[in-house]
């Protein structure tokens, strides 16, 4: 019996190749190729909502860009549109100072937006992850 995969082959290149970078998709592959990963420090300015930071990625289109935060000193990361849980009560739910709102990139940069509810200023370690043009 022969094993059935699903594929698409980039423009101009043969669906039969055997070479991942061919494809755009190919079910016996990874989806998205990581082309570049990273790590970038920033310091949030306290009681401040709405602060962004960029980071320019030297590519010739715009990444498709994936990102963690995790507060220094602290062993939870955190998500785009989501904060660092530092509390979690069952009337309460969870609590937490520091929220990454989005991460997202254009033609030159990387942009990545927190808001910082803490009253003083607060490191964060952000990772994060371009992916190949589809």
């Amino acid at each position: 019996m022969t094993q059935q995969v699903v594929k698409v082959a980039k423009k101009g290149e043969d669906a039969h190749s055997t070479d991942p970078n061919d494809f755009v998709f190919h079910s016996e592959y990874n989806t998205f190729k990581i082309i570049k990963e990273d790590t970038k420090q920033i310091t949030l300015l306290a009681s401040t909502a709405d602060q962004s930071f960029s980071e320019s990625h030297l590519k010739g289109f715009v990444p498709l860009v994936t990102a963690f935060a995790q507060r220094n000193g602290q062993s939870q990361v955190f998500a785009p549109n989501s904060f660092d849980v530092e509390a979690w009560g069952a009337k309460l739910g969870m609590s937490g100072d520091i929220k990454f709102n989005y991460v997202s990139s254009n033609s030159s940069s990387i942009v990545f937006n927190f808001d910082n509810n803490n009253g003083s200023p607060s490191v964060v370690n952000i990772r994060y992850f371009l992916l190949e043009k589809i």
